[in-house]
């Protein structure tokens, strides 16, 4: 088995940007570490078992795949897209009528588990990801399912941590994001509208 390969691809599917990157982003920005918190639980809970599905089933989800692929593309970009659509209204609607200097946005408000679940069963990019790290590294050289349950939370791992550095790094611009609100939602809304178009092309 290539460790090496495995782990340097584990990385850069993490770390690049896509849907669930750019939501915690946007969820470190607007309500820190703990508001995003159900976010990454549902969504990483949702990996994880994704992970599993594709190892255990990799042969069968080989042959699926192709024919649900144009299906899951584009239900993946409309979500994707709801989403970006969702941010810059919740930033035009809260320029015009921002809220007091001392008002709390309650933490538990500010995601929920079934955001993360559903971007990740709707994600084309981590159905190729999960995939691929079964289909080219670890199915060819081991099929045990105490492997592929190793490999399901290796590659879960590496996702949180690459999760949790994005939510980090928005909660880093926090100020920033709150000073300008509009401009970060119009930016990240065009990213999500431009990750919805590539997963159709």
């Amino acid at each position: 088995m290539d460790y090496a390969g495995l782990f340097i691809y584990m990385l850069v599917g993490g770390i690049t940007p896509g849907p669930n990157n750019f939501m915690c982003l946007y969820l470190g920005a607007r309500h820190g570490v703990k508001g995003a918190r159900r976010f990454l639980i549902g969504s990483m809970g949702s990996v994880f078992i994704k992970m599993l599905l594709c190892g255990l089933l990799n042969l069968a989800l080989a042959s699926l795949i192709p024919g649900l692929v144009p299906y899951m593309k584009w239900l993946g970009a409309a979500y994707m897209a709801y989403l970006g659509v969702h941010i810059l209204l919740s930033g035009i609607r809260e320029s015009k009528n921002p809220p007091a200097e001392d008002e709390a946005r309650p933490a538990e408000k500010a995601s929920a588990y079934k955001d993360g679940i559903l971007l990740q069963i709707l994600n084309i990019k981590s159905w190729i990801y999960a995939l691929s790290i079964f289909s080219i590294y670890v199915v060819p050289y081991s099929a045990h399912f105490s492997s592929i349950l190793l490999w399901s939370a290796a590659a879960t791992l590496v996702l949180i941590v690459c999760s949790l550095l994005w939510v980090l790094f928005g909660t880093a611009i926090k100020s920033l994001y709150a000073k300008y609100r509009l401009p970060c939602d119009v930016v990240m809304c065009l990213s999500l509208i431009y990750c919805a178009i590539t997963a159709v092309l």
